[in-house]
């Protein structure tokens, strides 16, 4: 497409109105429908789970604390194994996580590393080897080291967990997993990604708790964190599989702050993404407190509540389907502050 008719689209995207999906309190027709599928193919791996465990109890011994109030455990307890490990069992593993927390792969300080890591490991066959991906040959060294006590001790356990997790959001989310992705995709003007979109459930799932990445789309959540339960979970999974349709969101903005002169904060959309998949499961279901509601997003500071007010009064209609993408954007936009000239 070229740069003349990609402007010509957007126009035509961002100006006409949204054809509003209503939900309503009671369970809704629409989102029984068939004839649309999600694509989620749900898994639950040892080597990434390996990885996230290691990059956890590492990051533990070196007394890093930075995870997300959402990343935070919930009661569950991720070291408890299926048995309690031998005395040399136990000194052979401190070991080996002694020398593994003096590498860059468990400091958790490296988001971008630390997933890179996790896309190769999540398509490594669960076999003894990890012959079939790429992986630094000293990553690769101190998983395989690792691979028989975590395989012995703890994998019976995280990957039940996981699984019992899957099972758990999967009940919520199948039946109205079409009606979510028809609201996500007429809110972010974009379409559904390609099948199948890849799910990896993991023990641990960085600071955050949960993330993703793109070409192609690629999902990784924690199913011990406290932001990952319930319909907290399927927010989690419509909002990290919107990361992959902020495109037309991210142009508009852009295009609207240039033409208005003011200063676009980097972070915009993506809190456009808090607040609209927050808003679609809870129009689905009706008890839901949205993510960044349960998390105190928004009461961080005068310049988060700000941003609510603004999403609230003026990108609220637009998800109601009363006012055009193109009007909701460059209201958001003229209350930004001026550009530097």
């Amino acid at each position: 497409m070229s740069a003349g008719s990609f402007l010509a689209w957007l126009a035509a995207v961002a100006f006409s109105p949204r054809t509003a999906v209503v939900v309503p309190d009671s369970v809704p027709v629409a989102c029984r429908s068939s004839g649309f599928a999600t694509g989620f193919r749900w898994r639950s791996g040892f080597w990434l789970n390996l990885y996230g465990f290691l990059h956890h109890q590492a990051k533990e011994r070196l007394g890093i604390h930075n995870d997300a109030p959402a990343a935070m455990a919930v009661v569950y307890d991720e070291s408890a194994g299926g048995r309690p490990l031998t005395p040399s069992e136990r000194a052979a593993w401190e070991g080996m996580l002694g020398r593994f927390a003096s590498t860059p792969w468990a400091t958790g300080l490296k988001d971008s590393l630390i997933q890179q890591v996790n896309n190769r490991l999540a398509a490594a066959a669960d076999d003894d080897t990890l012959g079939d991906v790429a992986v630094d040959p000293g990553l690769r060294r101190f998983l395989l080291e690792a691979a028989p006590l975590y395989r012995a001790i703890w994998w019976p356990v995280h990957d039940r967990r996981n699984r019992e997790w899957i099972a758990s959001v999967r009940v919520l989310l199948d039946p109205h997993g079409a009606c979510l992705a028809r609201l996500l995709t007429a809110g972010l003007a974009a379409p559904w990604p390609a099948a199948p979109i890849d799910i990896d459930v993991s023990v641990y799932a960085t600071w955050f708790g949960a993330y993703s990445t793109l070409h192609p789309l690629h999902v990784t959540l924690s199913s011990n964190a406290r932001g990952n339960q319930g319909t907290l979970g399927v927010e989690t999974v419509l909002h990290e599989t919107g990361h992959a349709l902020l495109g037309v969101v991210d142009s508009a903005l852009v295009a609207a702050a240039l033409r208005e002169h003011r200063a676009l904060p980097p972070e915009l959309s993506h809190l456009v993404l808090f607040f609209t998949a927050g808003q679609d499961v809870a129009a689905v279901y009706p008890t839901h407190r949205p993510y960044a509601q349960v998390f105190r997003l928004w009461d961080q500071n005068a310049t988060a509540r700000g941003y609510r007010a603004v999403l609230t009064r003026e990108w609220g209609p637009y998800l109601e389907g009363r006012r055009t993408l193109g009007e909701a954007i460059t209201a958001i936009v003229r209350t930004l502050p001026q550009a530097a000239s």
